[in-house]
């Protein structure tokens, strides 16, 4: 069966120094908070360490919108549709990642063949 992992890239050399890509299982989140406008935070399972999986403040450098409210109920609802195809015979994981499209914030999703990997 394959995993649903939610993916943030932090491209803001400026502000963290290098380039950054986290991965969390979506199957490891036991806690997930939303401040409206700016972030989405999540903590794991095990460890509960809280991880920043979406923050406005990445993207407000190239003139990005700030998060609509509920933006963590659209990742839960996006990960149970998610769910239904992992279940499947298709053992691909599947990678939610927030990303601008048309002036709105989403919750796209990829499989790993279509993410870059060099």
């Amino acid at each position: 069966m394959a995993n649903i992992w939610i993916m943030r890239n932090c491209d803001d050399v400026a502000k963290y120094g290098e380039k950054r890509s986290t991965l969390v299982r979506a199957d490891a989140l036991s806690y997930v908070r939303a401040s409206v406008g700016s972030k989405v935070v999540a903590a794991d399972v095990a460890s509960q360490e809280v991880v920043t999986l979406v923050d406005e403040q990445d993207g407000a450098h190239q003139g990005r919108p700030s998060l609509p409210p509920n933006f963590h109920i659209a990742l839960l609802a996006r990960i149970n549709e998610l769910r239904k195809w992992v279940q499947g015979e298709d053992d691909e994981d599947r990678f939610v990642v927030a990303e601008v499209r048309d002036g709105k914030w989403v919750w796209g999703t990829y499989k790993l063949s279509e993410l870059p990997q060099d």
